[in-house]
């Protein structure tokens, strides 16, 4: 419990000074701490700089060694950060719900990863996002979840599955035009530059889909939905 909500930014606030230190409180947990704390390992604000340089387009080999620290050590704290942070926006109601895919792979080229993703179209918002192949399969587990935001209209390219599941879906009207996907377009070219794993040509392969998935809900709380400026903030206030 401790761990996670020493990762979990927005539970954590001011509350007061010991010798004449800030000190922090956990509103999920009321754990109490200050900068001073012998804490095994490195200090909570290294592990939110290099959580900071991997949502900025830094890769973790090239983190790993600006901050002096194994590549595994990054990548556990990415993960327990990704863990701890890990949500998707409540089911609401979606007037506008554009989808799209996202190309990737793991390891190699020729081992393709699909990310399908649904992108509010009035609040910008990341809603959901799946996992898997480029097939009907992996695109009726989205809709699956999607069923529960109300959606009235569903705007998407004219790749086969959407035609295949929407054309005749019950609760929202399909429309076939690129026009309409402008803001899920610009969403896929957002993950990109911001994300190293997401480039296209790098040296930064991604091991596992499971770091696609937490790095996926990172860029979704605090790229997206969010605002990364919440995690530089209590990055500073851990150093003042």
């Amino acid at each position: 419990m401790l761990k996670k909500c020493l990762y979990t930014a927005l539970n954590v606030i001011k509350n007061g000074f010991v010798k004449e230190k800030q000190r922090f409180k956990c509103k999920s947990c009321q754990y109490q701490f200050t900068n001073i704390s012998k804490e095994r390992g490195k200090p909570l604000w290294m592990k939110l700089e290099a959580v900071l340089l991997y949502m900025s387009g830094m890769s973790m080999n090239a983190t790993a060694k600006l901050l002096g620290v194994s590549t595994q050590s990054v990548l556990n704290w990415v993960r327990d950060f990704g863990e701890a942070n890990y949500e998707k926006p409540a089911p609401d109601s979606a007037m506008v719900v554009e989808l799209d895919q996202l190309w990737h792979f793991l390891q190699a080229k020729k081992n393709k990863l699909w990310i399908w993703k649904a992108y509010e179209h009035v609040t910008g918002r990341l809603i959901n996002w799946e996992l898997g192949n480029r097939d009907s399969q992996t695109l009726s587990r989205l809709l699956e979840r999607l069923a529960k935001w109300k959606v009235t209209v569903y705007c998407t390219d004219d790749w086969k599955p959407y035609q295949q599941l929407l054309d005749e879906h019950p609760d929202g009207f399909h429309v076939i035009s690129k026009r309409e996907t402008v803001g899920i377009e610009r969403n896929n070219s957002d993950n990109r530059p911001w994300f190293a794993r997401f480039h296209r040509r790098t040296k930064v392969i991604p091991k596992s889909a499971y770091m696609v998935e937490i790095t996926m809900a990172i860029f979704a709380k605090f790229r997206v939905n969010g605002s990364i400026e919440l995690l530089r903030n209590w990055r500073l206030s851990l150093l003042s």
